[in-house]
């Protein structure tokens, strides 16, 4: 496994930056793509200054090895001054993550969507803003009827509608957006283990209060006729009353029940993550560590006794001039299609 610096390109509307001293990525399964570096304040050079202009904008790119990693835009340009040093601290998004920032134009509305597709709705969601939209999975059935608010951001609405076709949205390395659907089965790309190399430490966060002895769906109720309602019972909580209740936001009765049952996945998913530090950026084969893929992990004193699978939820990469370094944020398998765990790391 390489523990060597990696060949990090750095370009903003589209030149190449050289003169960057640190380089932190983030990539995730559910979420945007980020991007932050520190570079040199050289406030003397034209270039510099044309350069990091706050509120521009410019575009972000980042290769390794030639590859694109992450497309997006420059958006915080911040100096830091002291006594003894001047830099300038920037981050980034991909081109996609604009739309948790902002709303769709005046001009589209109203936008009530009659009898459309998730991917028919995004593509014309997408379209003032110049964005690529991809599946990597079904699109699933037609919504009936949607409504985005001026209020909302473009964003949620869809993150909501992916969500009842057990889709999640990213980006891609190439500013594209992304829906797909978390792997629930596969080849786990590195076996960790605590002890032993390339593992350097664990830490374990765990969701008491958002965990649940049963969660209750309701769908909304129409003036001429009764909502309907289901319940899934938490099978490994007994003899504690801890019920949740949620309105299933546009989610026709006889989708109801999947739409608990992927509550209830998502509970699962997040009442406990796991994030691991390794001193690399990529797994036994040779490959850069990415989001929804599995990895193994055995440690003992993180309550993880037993070797469990894990989903490689997110991914954050850094790089300076004494390391390279990843950390992997990692979650229960089937947090985000409906699936249920058998077995608990620390059973």
């Amino acid at each position: 496994m390489s523990t060597t610096p990696e060949n990090v390109a750095l370009s903003i509307d589209q030149k190449t930056w050289a003169f960057w001293d640190t380089v932190e990525l983030t990539l995730a399964l559910d979420n945007f793509s980020t991007c932050t570096f520190t570079a040199p304040f050289e406030s003397e050079r034209t270039l510099f200054r044309e350069t990091f202009q706050p509120f521009s904008y410019k575009s972000l790119n980042v290769k390794v090895d030639g590859a694109d990693l992450f497309t997006g835009q420059l958006v915080g340009v911040e100096p830091k001054v002291t006594a003894d040093s001047k830099s300038v601290l920037c981050n980034g998004y991909s081109l996609p993550a604009q739309l948790s920032d902002i709303h769709a134009p005046s001009s589209a509305f109203p936008l009530e969507f009659n009898g459309l597709t998730l991917r028919q709705i995004a593509d014309q969601l997408a379209q003032p803003f110049g964005l690529r939209v991809e599946f990597e999975a079904p699109d699933g059935a037609s919504f009936r009827r949607v409504a985005l608010k001026p209020e909302d951001s473009v964003r949620n609405f869809l993150a909501e509608l992916a969500r009842q076709r057990s889709l999640v949205i990213s980006d891609s390395p190439t500013g594209a957006l992304v829906f797909l659907q978390s792997i629930a089965s596969g080849v786990p790309v590195v076996q960790l283990q605590q002890g032993e190399p390339p593992l350097e430490s664990v830490a374990a966060t765990f969701s008491p209060q958002a965990y649940y002895s049963e969660i209750t769906g309701l769908s909304k109720t129409k003036a001429s006729r009764e909502g309907s309602k289901y319940t899934v019972q938490n099978t490994r909580l007994s003899g504690v009353t801890r019920p949740l209740t949620f309105t299933a936001q546009d989610v026709r009765p006889p989708d109801l029940p999947t739409a608990v049952q992927a509550k209830m996945a998502r509970m699962f998913g997040n009442m406990v993550s796991y994030v691991v530090s390794l001193p690399t950026w990529r797994d036994p084969q040779g490959s850069l560590f990415t989001p929804n893929t599995l990895v193994t992990l055995e440690a003992p004193d993180a309550m993880i006794y037993n070797k469990t699978t894990l989903l490689v939820r997110d991914v954050i990469l850094r790089q300076d001039k004494e390391s390279t370094t990843a950390s992997l944020g990692l979650v229960l398998p089937g947090a985000f299609n409906g699936v249920l765990p058998t077995v608990l790391p620390w059973d």
